[in-house]
C-alpha cells in the first residue's frame, strides 16, 4: 500500500504548479490588455489631432482653388453682361426707331380716320332723314290697313255670332221636342210591361193551385196502396230474418278466412313496398349522379365556351386596338410631316431677326417680361414676402423619372406655362394677321371711295340718260343744282324675316 500513496503525492504536485502558471499567464494577459488599451487611446488622440490638422490644410487649399474658380467665373459673367448690355442697347435703339415710325403712322391714320368719320356722319344723317320719312309713310300705310282689316273682321265676327246664335236656338228647340217625345214613349212602354207582368202572375197562380190539388190526390192513393201491401211484406220479413242468421254465420267463417288472406296480403305488400323504396332510392341516387354529371358537363362546356368567347373578344379588341393605334400613329406622322412642312414654309417668310432669334427676347416687346405669368407672379410674391421661406410654401420639384422644364434662373416651369414662348409668338402672328386684314379692308374701302369719286367726276363731264336720271352737280333747274333736291324716297315693302334668322345674326354680331 505504501508505494501507491507515494504515487498519489507525485501526481498532486504538478497540479498545483499548473494552477500557478495559469494564474501568472492570466495576470500577464490583463497587464498586456491594459497596456494595449492605453496605447490605443493615445493613438486615437493623435489621429484626431492629425485629422484636424489635415482638414485645416485641405480647407486652405480648397479655399484658394474656389477663389480662383470664382474669379474666372466673375470674369466670364462680366463679359457676358457686357455683351447683353450691348445687345439690349441695340434693341432699345431699334425699338425707339420703330416707335417713332409707329407714332407717325398713327398720326396719319388718325387724321384719315377723323376725315372718314366726318364723311360717314354726314352720309348717315342724310340716310337717317330719308329713312325716317320712309318709316313715317310706311307706318301711316300700315295703320290705315290695320284699321280697315279690324273693321272688316269686327263686322264678320258680328255676322258669324248672329248665325251661330240662331243655330244654337234651333238646336235647343229640336232637343226639347225630342226629349218630350222620348218621355211619352217611355211612359207608354212602362205601362204595357206592367200590365203584361200582372197577367203572367195570375196565370202562374192558377196553374200552381191545380198542381197542388193533383199532388194531394196522388198522396192519398199511395197511402192506401201501402196499407194493402203491408201483410205480405211482414211474412216475407220473417223468412228473410232466418235466412239472414244462417248467412251471418257463413259470413263470419268467410270473414276469418278473408282476415288471414288480408294479413298475408299486407305482409307481401309491405315486402313489395320495401323493395319499391329500395329501388326508388337506388334510382334516385343514380338519377342525382346523372344530373350532377350532366350539370358538371354543362358547366365545363359553358366555361370552355366563355373562355373561347373571351379569347375571341380579346383577340378582336387587340386587332381593333392595333388597327386604331396604327391609324392614330399614321395620322400623327402625317400631322408631324405637315407641321415640319409648314415650319419650312414659315422659315422662308421669317425676318433676319427671327431667323437669328426664333423666340425674340421678351425685352423686345413693350411691357414684356422674362418669365411666364405664373412664374413672374411667384417671383414678385417671393420678393414681397421675403422668399419662399417667408410664406412657408415652395413648389415641389417633379420626381427624377418625370420630364420637367426649368428656367435659366433655376425656377420650375409648370406644365401649363411650358408653351408660353410659342403662344407669345403665335399671338404675335395672329395680331399681324388681324392688322393685315384691317389694312386690306381699309384699302378696299379707300378703293371703293376713289372709284365712286372717279365715277362722279366722269358723270359730271358727260351728259347721258343715266346722268339726267341720277344726281348730277352740273344739271341745274331754275337756278338750283340737282344735288340740292331732296333725296327720293323709295317705296320699299317691309322686310319680313324669321325669328331664328334674326337671333343667329345677332349672335354673330355680338360674338356669342
Amino acid at each position: 500500500m505504501a508505494p501507491k500513496k507515494q504515487t498519489t503525492r507525485k501526481v498532486e504536485k504538478p497540479k498545483d504548479g499548473d494552477a500557478k502558471a495559469t494564474e501568472l499567464r492570466r495576470l500577464q494577459q490583463i497587464a498586456a490588455k491594459a497596456e494595449l488599451r492605453q496605447r490605443m487611446e493615445i493613438e486615437a488622440k493623435n489621429s484626431r489631432v492629425n485629422l484636424l490638422k489635415i482638414q485645416n490644410q485641405w480647407r486652405k487649399i480648397m479655399r484658394l482653388a474656389k477663389a480662383e474658380a470664382l474669379k474666372k467665373d466673375i470674369e466670364i459673367l462680366s463679359q457676358n453682361h457686357e455683351r447683353d448690355v450691348d445687345r439690349k442697347d441695340a434693341i432699345l435703339q431699334m425699338l425707339d426707331r420703330d416707335l417713332e415710325e409707329a407714332e407717325d403712322q398713327y398720326q396719319m391714320a388718325l387724321r384719315t380716320h377723323l376725315e372718314n368719320i366726318d364723311e360717314l356722319i354726314q352720309l348717315h344723317d342724310s340716310r337717317l332723314y330719308s329713312l325716317e320719312r320712309a318709316f313715317q309713310e310706311e307706318l301711316q300705310t300700315l295703320n290705315n290697313d290695320f284699321q280697315r282689316e279690324r273693321e272688316s273682321m269686327q263686322l264678320k265676327f258680328a255676322q258669324e255670332k248672329q248665325e251661330l246664335t240662331a243655330v244654337i236656338e234651333s238646336i235647343d228647340q229640336e232637343e226639347d221636342v225630342r226629349e218630350a217625345e222620348a218621355k211619352h214613349s217611355f211612359e207608354q212602354l212602362r205601362e204595357e210591361i206592367r200590365n203584361k207582368n200582372l197577367e203572367e202572375i195570375n196565370m202562374l197562380r192558377i196553374s200552381l193551385d191545380a198542381q197542388i190539388e193533383e199532388l194531394e190526390q196522388q198522396f192519398e192513393n199511395a197511402h192506401l196502396h201501402y196499407l194493402q201491401q203491408t201483410g205480405q211484406r211482414t211474412h216475407d220479413f220473417k223468412e228473410l230474418t232466418q235466412k239472414d242468421q244462417t248467412l251471418s254465420r257463413e259470413i263470419e267463417v268467410k270473414r276469418k278466412k278473408i282476415d288471414a288472406l288480408q294479413t298475408s296480403i299486407q305482409q307481401w305488400r309491405a315486402k313489395t313496398r320495401q323493395l319499391t323504396r329500395e329501388t326508388e332510392e337506388r334510382n334516385r341516387l343514380l338519377l342525382e349522379e346523372k344530373h350532377s354529371i350532366q350539370k358538371h358537363y354543362q358547366q365545363l362546356k359553358q366555361r370552355i365556351q366563355g373562355y373561347r368567347g373571351n379569347q375571341n373578344t380579346r383577340l378582336l379588341e387587340l386587332s381593333q386596338s392595333a388597327n386604331t393605334c396604327k391609324k392614330t400613329l399614321s395620322e400623327k406622322l402625317e400631322l408631324a410631316r405637315r407641321v415640319l412642312h409648314l415650319a419650312e414654309l414659315c422659315r422662308k417668310l421669317e425676318t433676319e431677326t427671327e431667323q437669328v432669334m426664333p423666340f425674340a427676347p421678351p425685352e423686345v416687346e413693350v411691357g414684356g417680361t422674362s418669365e411666364p405669368p405664373l412664374l413672374s407672379q411667384k417671383s414678385s410674391l417671393d420678393r414681397a414676402g421675403g422668399g419662399p421661406e417667408a410664406t412657408g410654401k415652395s413648389a415641389a420639384p417633379p420626381p427624377p423619372v418625370q420630364s420637367s422644364v426649368w428656367t435659366p434662373s433655376g425656377a420650375f416651369v409648370p406644365s401649363m406655362e411650358r408653351l408660353w414662348h410659342f403662344q407669345r409668338k403665335y399671338n404675335r402672328a395672329l395680331l399681324e394677321d388681324l392688322a393685315l386684314q384691317r389694312e386690306r379692308q381699309r384699302l378696299s374701302e379707300e378703293n371703293s371711295q376713289l372709284s365712286d369719286l372717279l365715277a362722279q367726276y366722269m358723270e359730271g363731264n358727260t351728259v347721258t340718260d343715266a346722268v339726267l336720271r341720277d344726281d348730277n352737280p352740273l344739271f341745274v333747274v331754275n337756278g338750283r343744282a340737282n344735288l340740292n333736291h331732296p333725296p327720293r324716297v323709295r317705296q320699299v315693302k317691309p322686310t319680313v324675316q324669321d325669328g331664328v334668322v334674326i337671333q343667329s345674326t345677332m349672335n354673330r354680331q355680338y360674338g356669342r
